[in-house]
């Protein structure tokens, strides 16, 4: 073996030493820590056998050390690195690498876990953070359930803006509901408003949450209960049930009253028909005599006497059809009587006898 100190060679080969010293990291570290090792061994003299191995054992050591900056950052996680305990930066997804202890460390943070917060208990109705009070003054007994993740972008908000996120965000969701459910009526919370009351407290909760830089999403909020305490429950569904029978019986009136209407315009509608119609006909029926007239007036202007004789006749006639008739003879010494009306009578008598028999 030779005694030359393989450390100190000068040949270009030298599968330790770098074109660059000085540049190139870790063999800088190991070149520095090889030159304070000789100078503690006795200076540039020779070196035994001995220390070149425990320079080795030194330069292994360095590299372990160098590496154990390596660390994997999961596809679930975030990895949040602080630098003598101070945040430098956040990493994503993969093989990442931090300055060896004690210059830096890393939090591993799993950032799609969601958590779930129930606010209110199903068994003890009586707990007073589920006992919150209406726009109507009235209690109500609410649960609901508050679903939350940390954001991807806000690790380092979540880990230090916030001593107890938890409990930060149960404190902030039930003063958030009970600020929503306050300026509501407990029948409409109760019913059609829920889907309406879970979205106000969702983006109101998000908004204090962004507001307190607390890197925490909030994806729902779910009510799981509205009742009436236990203790006025019989009291309050008394009350439920004389409502729901005035409703019933304001929508029998409502339905009276548009069958009553529509009935009503019926009747109107039919009115005005007839109405129509019997201008209709009155104004033809004139319409009618004025031609008529019209037209014995142009036949007039031809022949006066025979038009006038002819409407003498007409007259005469439409007069004497509804009356009672006699005719007496004078020319003749009896008198001579022929009932015309009775005649009249009788032919009508038997041609319906005829008819009836036919």
């Amino acid at each position: 073996m030779s005694s030359k100190n393989p450390w100190e060679s000068p040949d270009d080969k030298d599968p330790w030493k770098k074109s660059s010293p000085g540049t190139d990291f870790p063999f800088d570290v190991i070149d520095n820590l090889k030159k304070k090792f000789n100078k503690m061994s006795g200076g540039s003299g020779k070196k035994t056998p001995s220390h070149g191995y425990l320079s080795l054992v030194l330069a292994g050591f360095a590299i372990l050390y160098l590496a154990s900056g390596l660390y994997q950052v999961q596809h679930n996680e975030r990895g949040v690195v602080l630098r003598f305990g101070r945040w430098v930066r956040t990493v994503g997804p993969g093989l990442q690498y931090i300055l060896p202890y004690p210059f830096e460390e890393v939090i591993l943070q799993r950032v799609t876990n969601v958590n779930q917060i129930d606010i209110g208990s199903f068994f003890n109705s009586q707990q007073e953070e589920s006992l919150m009070l209406t726009g109507d003054s009235n209690l109500a007994n609410i649960s609901f359930s508050v679903l939350w993740k940390i954001k991807e972008d806000g690790v380092e908000d979540y880990l230090f803006n916030a001593k107890s996120p938890d409990v930060t965000v149960r404190a902030v969701a039930e003063s958030v509901m009970r600020e929503i459910v306050g300026q509501a009526l407990f029948s409409f919370v109760q019913t059609e408003g829920r889907a309406e009351i879970q979205q106000k407290v969702r983006e109101s909760l998000q908004a204090l949450m962004n507001e307190y830089k607390m890197g925490i999403e909030i994806l729902r909020v779910e009510l799981q209960r509205v009742e009436p305490p236990a203790s006025v429950i019989d009291s309050f569904r008394d009350v439920e049930r004389a409502q729901a029978e005035q409703q019933s019986e304001k929508n029998k009136a409502e339905a009276y009253d548009r069958d009553t209407r529509a009935r009503t315009r019926g009747i109107v509608a039919e009115t005005i028909n007839n109405g129509e119609a019997r201008k209709r006909e009155i104004v033809q029926i004139a319409q009618g005599e004025i031609a008529r007239f019209l037209s014995a007036y142009s036949q007039y202007k031809l022949a006066p006497d025979v038009v006038s004789k002819r409407l003498y006749i007409d007259t005469m006639r439409d007069i004497y059809r509804s009356v009672n008739k006699i005719i007496i003879d004078d020319n003749v010494n009896a008198v001579s009587y022929l009932p015309l009306t009775e005649i009249a009578k009788n032919k009508i008598k038997s041609q319906n006898q005829k008819e009836t028999q036919s």
